[in-house]
C-alpha cells in the first residue's frame, strides 16, 4: 500500500460540518442541545485560553457551553 497524504484541515471541516448537523438534528427532535461545562479554578492564562477554544468550537457547532470559574 503507498503512502496517502491527508489534509487534515479540509477532515476537520467535514467532521466539524457532521457534528454541526448532528447537533441540529438533536435539537429539532429533543429541543435541547449537548452541552459542555468547564470548570477553571484560578487564573492560568494557558487553561483560560484553551478553554475560550473550546467555547468558540461550541458556539460553531451550536453546542451550549458554559464556563465555571473558581478562585485558586
Amino acid at each position: 500500500m503507498g503512502a496517502r497524504i491527508l489534509d487534515g484541515k479540509s477532515m476537520a471541516a467535514d467532521l466539524r460540518a457532521e457534528i454541526a448537523a448532528a447537533v441540529a438534528a438533536m435539537k429539532a427532535a429533543t429541543g435541547r442541545a449537548p452541552g459542555l461545562a468547564v470548570v477553571l479554578v484560578g487564573d492560568d492564562p494557558a487553561s483560560r485560553s484553551y478553554v475560550a477554544g473550546k467555547g468558540k468550537a461550541c458556539a460553531a457547532a451550536g453546542i451550549y457551553s458554559r464556563e465555571i470559574d473558581l478562585p485558586a
